[in-house]
């Protein structure tokens, strides 16, 4: 108990000075910058999947803990599911496989090419669609979906309140959402003064040492929603939290890998050891906060 109630203490320490900084919500110029990130690296998401470092591990074990939590559900065959942020495709494939009917969304052009591709060559097409598709403004109609899912999409979105309230629209009563964003209280996170929201001023020193050096790297930034904030737009969107989770123990120093390779695959693994045992003091210090939500049945039309 002593070391439980002293990490609830550090952690309560780290959100009140959280609440003092102003996290302010991306711009549209911020937005088209995101679109353009991801664009460029469309062919880096295709590959990730088979990839051997730790980032690779976290995507794969993010890809099972969602497909886990589906399982959980027992949705009857031909259940209709809604990915938001697809990517390059390969959950909604891996949904298709399960016998579900996917409709996947993406801003990015080059994504859904890539996973529109994916699905032809995973012979799926006949229950997979993949279209260009705007997580404010979903062009279904309300209650279309026993579940609708948007795995890595938050952190780069500029009006989350909104784009939960949507996905909630097109969700049917009593359906399921799954969503994930990012932890301001991971591990990897605090330890990093890039990502450290208390070293905020420390960030602007080094950030101009970096760029003087030519070891600065431009791209954009994420946004963290912690459990508190969920809380609130879940429940502004009529949706009741089910579950939760933190995944994912990849160690950096300012935004540089600082532990190598098999070391930090190693780490990884278990540090997310210790939070699937629920140990305490670990459960919520993984980099990705995952939430399996239920809309209420009384929502009003």
């Amino acid at each position: 108990m002593g070391l439980e109630s002293e990490n609830i203490s550090i952690r309560k320490t780290f959100l009140k000075a959280m609440r003092k900084i102003p996290v302010s919500p991306l711009r549209n110029q911020d937005r088209e910058k995101v679109k353009a990130y991801f664009q460029s690296r469309s062919l880096f998401w295709q590959n990730v999947y088979s990839g051997e470092d730790t980032f690779a591990e976290i995507i794969r074990d993010r890809h099972a803990a969602v497909l886990a939590w589906v399982d959980s559900l027992i949705l009857a065959p031909d259940s209709r599911i809604l990915e938001v942020g697809c990517g390059a495709g390969f959950l909604s494939v891996a949904l298709a496989q399960c016998g579900f009917r996917i409709q996947a969304v993406d801003s990015v052009e080059a994504m859904v090419e890539l996973a529109r591709q994916h699905a032809a060559e995973s012979g799926t097409t006949h229950r997979l669609s993949v279209d260009v598709g705007d997580v404010y403004s979903l062009a279904f109609e309300n209650d279309s979906f026993d579940l609708v899912i948007a795995v890595g999409v938050l952190p780069w979105l500029e009006r989350v309140d909104q784009a939960i309230e949507e996905m909630a629209r097109v969700t049917k009563p009593n359906g399921s959402i799954i969503l994930t964003t990012a932890n301001p209280l991971g591990l990897p996170y605090l330890l990093d003064p890039s990502t450290n929201p208390v070293l905020q001023p420390l960030k602007k020193g080094v950030k101009n040492v970096l760029k003087r050096v030519g070891l600065y790297q431009k791209v954009p930034g994420m946004t963290f929603h912690g459990s508190h904030f969920m809380k609130k737009a879940l429940s502004r969107a009529k949706l009741v939290k089910i579950r939760d989770m933190t995944l994912g123990f990849e160690f950096s120093f300012f935004r540089h890998k600082a532990v190598p390779e098999p070391l930090a695959t190693m780490l990884h693994q278990r540090l997310q050891y210790l939070v699937g045992r629920n140990m305490p003091g670990f459960r919520s210090l993984g980099m990705s906060y995952h939430i399996l939500a239920q809309k209420s049945a009384s929502v009003e039309k």
